[in-house]
């Protein structure tokens, strides 16, 4: 619905209740409806009071930063999650690989790309290697985005 007033008026009631603390969950929820609402500050004023963050915490916080046009700090957040030691996962590499192309940021997705392949991502998630092609097609390296399609298709083939 977009609108940030109701939920002020559910995160005032969680605050009321005290269950911030008590559900990761419940905090990511406030935290994704915050960033959905565009309401970028509220959204990280609440990820930063839980007292636990897992991935699904930390993706909605990366993904409202990518849809709302914040890259810069899509990608400190992708950092900072990586430095307290959370891995990122499919959902995450997609946000960021959608950062990467709309900021024209070839290094960055490289080194995306090696990961993803590291981890064998690719051959698990088409929504990922698409999401890679596109990353690397608004970057303007369409070498690249043959060499990933042709290296998919002679993957499958050996399925």
């Amino acid at each position: 619905m977009g609108s940030v007033e109701i939920g002020e008026d559910i995160y005032a009631e969680v605050r009321k209740e005290g269950l911030l603390h008590k559900d990761v969950l419940l905090g990511t929820a406030i935290v994704d409806m915050y960033s959905k609402c565009g309401a970028l500050d509220k959204a990280r004023e609440v990820f930063e009071k839980l007292p636990v963050r897992d991935i699904v915490t930390w993706n909605a916080l990366i993904a409202g930063y990518a849809q709302n046009g914040f890259g810069d700090e899509a990608v400190k957040c992708f950092k900072k999650m990586q430095d307290e030691g959370i891995s990122p996962n499919v959902v995450t590499y997609i946000c960021i690989l959608k950062v990467c192309g709309f900021a024209v940021s070839l290094d960055v997705g490289r080194d995306l790309h090696a990961e993803i392949r590291k981890q064998g991502l690719m051959q698990k998630d088409v929504v990922l290697g698409t999401t890679l092609i596109d990353m690397y097609a608004e970057c303007g390296s369409l070498w690249r985005c043959l060499t990933i399609m042709e290296c998919n298709a002679e993957s499958m083939w050996h399925q």
